[in-house]
């Protein structure tokens, strides 16, 4: 079923009594091995997974989802210790190009059928998939720090040439330490005699 059909088999009467909430679900795929957490308490077990709840440790930046042809990016954020801050410079490399999605997912607030309270309604909904970007870490003062992930969406750098521009630093990204582009930048409007 899509997420029409999903959002409709949801009864009225939850519809109507308002006793519906939203969380946050996310997937995380490291090089180490995907995660899943939740922004609730305790862990969900819920679409075939296990998804390990975070409650409001992890901050997530505001998702945008205007008709605009904008590529807003998303941020992760917690704080941190210096041992995390530590750990988590060697594993950079886990980080960088890997891939996020954020869903939504509805919650049933009362029992439903004898079951418990919280229950999923319908399968997690997509809000935002993307890339994983550079952490950044800040602190003020010695006692709080925080790290910083930020998350570019599918719409970023859509216009960019595919593997770059005939330029020195797209070509040092490409290959470090290759002269062929060094002297572009010297030649442009440059006209060449030819004898």
């Amino acid at each position: 079923m899509g997420a029409r059909d999903d959002l409709l088999a949801i009864p009225d009467e939850l519809l109507r009594n308002g006793d519906i909430a939203e969380a946050v679900l996310c997937w995380m795929d490291f090089t180490t091995g995907a995660k899943r957490w939740w922004a609730g308490f305790g862990d969900l077990q819920h679409a075939g997974h296990l998804w390990q709840g975070t409650g409001d440790v992890i901050g997530i930046s505001d998702l945008t989802s205007d008709y605009q042809m904008s590529a807003d990016p998303v941020t992760f954020s917690m704080a941190a210790t210096t041992e995390m801050i530590e750990l988590l410079l060697n594993a950079r490399a886990a980080v960088r190009g890997r891939q996020v999605i954020v869903y939504s997912q509805l919650f049933a607030v009362v029992p439903q059928d004898g079951g418990q309270p919280w229950q999923p309604l319908a399968s997690p909904m997509a809000l935002f998939t993307g890339t994983m970007g550079p952490m950044s870490f800040s602190a003020e003062g010695t006692k709080s720090s925080m790290v910083s992930l930020q998350c570019e969406g599918l719409w970023a750098r859509r216009n960019a040439p595919p593997r770059g521009l005939w330029t020195d630093r797209d070509q040092q990204a490409r290959h470090p330490g290759d002269k062929g582009y060094e002297r572009v930048a010297l030649y442009t409007n440059y006209e060449t005699r030819w004898i």
